[in-house]
């Protein structure tokens, strides 16, 4: 074993691996950095390359390279020395009783056995015929998915978990790993009562920063009544944490630091269609708003960030969110607009008009400019009230300025473009920074960052409240459920979590529910703890009314508000003679009303 240590401290030079997680500064013959251990301003962690070794003077923490990624990533030894070992190219000799004594292990060797037998599947068997076709038409070509790991598997009932179970794997392991689920009275000799999670999709894996296979989300290839959510995920497990977690992170990296920048996009396909066209920095947050936790894994590498959203309400929606996370610690942050009729991701665009995307990337534009731009883009500034509804949600986004010289340029911007005396608005910005200190109904961001609930969010709590109380209901309402109802509510992740378990079991069990890490949302306990209406579980007729009656209001407003942002979308696609985008997008609007 201390052959083998050796090996791979000769192999691999320590300043490499830590600068990979902090912003090391030549010091000499050494180098130094604020200690990613504790708190600082003034730099007191160094690294001596020649003795291979690190030490903070300011928390007294310091080691070998080991002891650096045991700290840092919370690895055990031997998990550090794999980890190691590959990127040195040493192998390592170990004893099974030193691999076996950790789950982590166990469950990284049951992900990649898994990734290789669903990407195998994939390239090989004709029955993944339909899957490599659907691929093809995506844009993909045959290396990017073999870079990418991408599989698939057929609709059977427990293929992948049987293929496991003969390598010799636990079925246990399978169920901690999140790719098996087992059934209430499930047998573990016989393997009956288990059955797989991912059936019939096409699947993604999902790595760390090192290139471990983490978790997977699966795409349904084929859409039906019992084929569940469109995408399901790995849950949350030792391995796979989604608030943590970025796409691509371990294949972006290098060229995020070597540019200085990440570029952060909505989707996976946008991710592996950004690097098949040869934009490397680039990562996603899969589908949810920007974590502080991610925030933190992005800054090892970069403190610029440009960000591209989904161009509808929710994606910029859950852009602002990460915006305020990622600018609250210090990053730089810009806005990727992809222009009207181009695309409405970085994947279509690419599709459509490479150049266009390149143009995008290029051209990012200030926070500020983007707020700008979505809140004064169609707004009738003949109207009084538009007028002050546009002033007051910039006003907002201006007290969050720290500098004062900055602050007043963009108060003068805002006078310009509504015709408003500037002393007006720094009066009324002084009311909206008093606001800002009044208690109001709130909730808290993963950030810590309190945020002001919205009506409609109020409400979506109200119905998951009442509805996890009596979950009976949930069959009844199941089919009118839309996900877009709860799409930047602080909620949809329970959406997805109970439709998962629903389609796996056909009926809403709150202890399988309260196991699902929602991601920083509001738990079961607290939804079942908040005030609505008591009903003696006797009246199931009432109590489906009430919830009949919730949901309606959800799908009324819902409409409204996206019959707002269609119009929006409309007048600025009017302004740039776009004729083609105002005939969809009043389709569109047509069909909501």
């Amino acid at each position: 074993m201390s052959t083998d240590t050796q090996a791979i401290k000769d192999r691999l030079d320590i300043a490499q691996i830590i600068g990979e997680y902090v912003a090391l500064k030549k010091a000499g013959a050494n180098w130094k950095a604020c200690c990613p251990f504790h708190h600082e301003k003034t730099p007191s962690f160094m690294v001596q390359p020649e003795k291979q070794f690190w030490h903070c003077f300011g928390c007294g923490k310091g080691g070998d390279v080991f002891t650096f990624i045991q700290e840092i990533e919370g690895l055990d030894f031997i998990e550090a020395l794999k980890l190691l070992a590959r990127r040195a190219g040493v192998e390592v000799s170990l004893d099974h009783s030193e691999v076996d004594q950790s789950l982590r292990n166990r469950l990284l060797e049951i992900n990649t056995a898994a990734a290789n037998f669903f990407h195998r599947f994939l390239m090989e068997l004709p029955v993944a015929a339909k899957a490599r076709e659907y691929l093809e038409n995506r844009g993909l070509k045959n290396q990017t998915i073999a870079d990418w790991q991408i599989g698939f598997v057929t609709d059977q009932w427990d293929l992948l978990t049987q293929n496991l179970v003969k390598k010799g794997f636990a079925i246990d392991d399978l169920v901690s790993a999140g790719l098996t689920i087992r059934r209430d009275g499930a047998d573990s000799k016989s393997g009956r009562g288990y059955y797989d999670r991912f059936r019939g999709r096409v699947m993604f894996p999902i790595s760390d920063t090192h290139g471990n296979v983490i978790g997977f989300t699966g795409r349904v290839l084929v859409e039906t009544e019992n084929s569940g959510g469109k995408y399901v995920n790995t849950p949350e497990t030792i391995l796979y944490e989604k608030s943590r977690v970025l796409y691509g992170i371990h294949k972006a990296k290098t060229e995020i630091k070597s540019q200085d920048l990440a570029i952060l996009v909505e989707g996976q396909m946008d991710v592996i269609a950004c690097h098949q066209a040869g934009t490397s920095n680039v990562v996603a947050a899969s589908g949810t708003a920007l974590t502080l936790e991610q925030i933190k894994l992005l800054k090892r590498y970069s403190g610029n960030i440009a960000m591209a959203f989904d161009a509808d309400a929710a994606g910029e929606k859950a852009g602002k969110r990460g915006i305020d996370v990622a600018l609250e610690q210090g990053m730089n942050v810009k806005v990727i607009v992809i222009p009207p009729g181009a695309g409405k991701d970085a994947d279509e665009c690419l599709k459509k008009n490479p150049t266009v995307w390149f143009s995008a990337v290029k051209n990012a534009v200030g926070v500020m400019d983007w707020y700008f731009r979505i809140t004064l883009g169609g707004l009738n500034r003949s109207d009084y009230k538009s007028k002050q509804v546009a002033s007051d949600i910039l006003l907002q986004e201006i007290s969050r300025i720290p500098n004062g010289v900055e602050r007043d340029e963009w108060l003068k911007k805002l006078s310009d473009e509504l015709a408003i005396d500037i002393n007006v608005l720094r009066e009324e910005l002084k009311k909206t920074k008093i606001k800002k200190s009044i208690p109001e109904h709130k909730t808290t961001t993963q950030s810590g960052v309190a945020m002001k609930k919205s009506p409609y969010e109020l409400l979506i709590e109200d119905f998951w409240s009442l509805l996890l109380k009596y979950p009976g209901n949930y069959n009844d309402l199941h089919d009118k459920l839309r996900p877009e109802f709860f799409v930047g509510t602080g909620l949809s992740g329970l959406y997805e979590a109970v439709e998962t378990l629903y389609t796996n079991k056909r009926k809403l069990e709150i202890d399988e529910l309260r196991l699902v890490a929602l991601n920083g949302e509001l738990s079961v306990d607290l939804l079942l703890l908040r005030p609505v209406k008591e009903f003696e579980p006797t009246l199931n007729v009432e109590i489906k009314k009430e919830l009949e009656e919730i949901l309606h209001r959800i799908k009324d407003k819902w409409r409204e508000g996206r019959g707002r942002e269609l119009q929006k979308q409309i007048a600025e696609a009017e302004k740039n003679n776009n004729h083609d985008l105002v005939v969809s997008l009043l389709s569109e609007l047509q069909n909501l009303q």
